[in-house]
């Protein structure tokens, strides 16, 4: 396990016992009975951190109480709780994911947005029970299935040039634009582009992320040609590194505006250009 995790971890638990958090604890304890005889967070976390001495049923009252309030208003206060008390299962987890397919970097981070993810999703309202299990499995399952894709998709890579390989990906809106139509037509129209990305999901990406997307999606780059662009004198093995790791954040960024954008028509004259699809009840009237 990277050192950058444990440093991760650290923080959090500075941060989570902020006094600039009092307010946000102490609403959610007049909502949640099993929070209200707790004091402050730190008594919670000490709870849950007890291996065996606490009551089960405790510790299950407060994991969902926990998971309810980053349900109801997802915060970083919410989240950084929930991974300070559930640092020991992650940390396991972490330390069964090994090789060199994804930076180490990468995997801490995966490890985290996978549980976060899992928080997100979990059926909290079905009064379901061993719900501090339920998250571990199923974080499991996320984490290891995402490891699985990367390295089946490494496996290929080793045989497949970069670029013949985005070839095969099957093209969705939005995403890079047809091999024929590179670059907008003119600067009206790669203006009108970019007004929609920032309109539409402009909150959704940090500023490289943008760049990158729309280096993809409004200039018709491929990846590739977007790294050498950007690293011209990198060696080719970390160049490859960095293409994989680019690749990783263009889909997750494509992800994110997806939902989005996918029933907009899209804004090129001729309607083809970034909107891959045809059907004329899935693109809005522009009238």
């Amino acid at each position: 396990m990277s050192n950058t995790f444990r440093r991760l971890f650290k923080d959090l638990r500075a941060e989570v016992r902020a006094s600039k958090h009092t307010e946000c604890f102490e609403d959610a304890r007049r909502r949640h009975t099993a929070l209200a005889r707790h004091h402050g967070i730190a008594s919670v976390l000490g709870v849950l951190a007890d291996e065996g001495r606490k009551p089960y049923a405790e510790k299950e009252a407060l994991t969902r109480a926990l998971v309810a309030e980053q349900q109801r208003s997802p915060s970083a206060f919410w989240a950084a709780v929930l991974l300070v008390a559930y640092y020991p299962m992650l940390s396991r987890l972490r330390h069964r994911i090994w090789g060199d397919t994804i930076p180490a970097e990468d995997l801490d981070q995966l490890v985290v947005t996978c549980f976060l993810a899992v928080v997100g999703e979990y059926p909290v309202a079905n009064r379901l029970d061993r719900t501090a299990l339920r998250l571990r499995q199923r974080t499991e399952r996320r984490v290891f299935r995402s490891v699985r894709n990367e390295q089946e998709e490494r496996q290929q890579m080793t045989s497949v040039d970069p670029e013949i390989f985005e070839e095969m990906n099957v093209e969705r809106w939005p995403e890079v634009r047809d091999e024929n139509h590179r670059g907008p037509r003119n600067a009206a129209e790669a203006a009108d582009v970019v007004s929609l990305l920032v309109e539409r999901a402009g909150d959704k990406l940090d500023g490289e992320t943008f760049d990158l997307v729309t280096a993809t999606i409004v200039c018709g780059r491929r990846i590739p040609v977007f790294v050498e662009r950007l690293h011209p004198d990198m060696a080719s093995d970390e160049k490859l590194r960095t293409y994989q790791r680019i690749k990783r954040r263009h889909s997750r960024a494509l992800k994110r505006i997806r939902p989005v954008l996918e029933q907009l028509r899209c804004p090129c004259n001729d309607h083809r250009g970034l909107c891959m699809s045809s059907d004329p009840e899935l693109q809005e009237d522009s009238e």
